[in-house]
């Protein structure tokens, strides 16, 4: 048995990576991972919204230096525009993450308990309405 990996994946991986960002809060970390093999990866998988990346078949195939080469090319890269790891992913992950619509001048503010619980009843069907739609996406359908 065989399996993809490595540089083949990277374009999927990053579209997956962003479908992710997009429908999930800033508050929660994503790890990029899939193709990493240089700087230049790292910082496109930071840029899509990734607060960490993974290397795994890169350091197969190139041994032990490979994650001090890859931090190395990062870190001139960052270095040459002024900025560091998290000044990028805290800009992207603030720009391209889900964020909560703001209330219409309509909605009253929940008060009370049953209300309360109705609006918690109302979110998660939305909730899930969204997390079937993602399914739906990767699954092609």
């Amino acid at each position: 048995m065989g399996g993809l990996s490595g540089k083949p994946l990277k374009p999927h991986t990053l579209r997956a990576l962003k479908t992710l960002r997009a429908h999930l809060p800033a508050s929660i970390p994503i790890i990029g991972c899939g193709g990493i093999s240089s700087g230049a990866d790292a910082l496109e998988y930071g840029r899509a919204g990734a607060s960490f990346v993974q290397l795994y078949t890169e350091f197969g195939y190139d041994g032990v230096g490979t994650c001090r080469r890859i931090k190395d090319e990062l870190s001139a890269l960052l270095k040459a525009e002024g900025r560091t790891w998290r000044e990028v992913v805290r800009d992207s992950v603030e720009s391209l993450s889900w964020k909560e619509p703001l209330p219409s001048p309509s909605e009253s503010p929940v008060h009370g308990r049953e209300a309360t619980v109705e609006k918690l009843i109302e979110e998660a069907e939305e909730l899930k309405s969204l997390v079937d739609q993602l399914g739906d996406k990767f699954s092609g359908s």
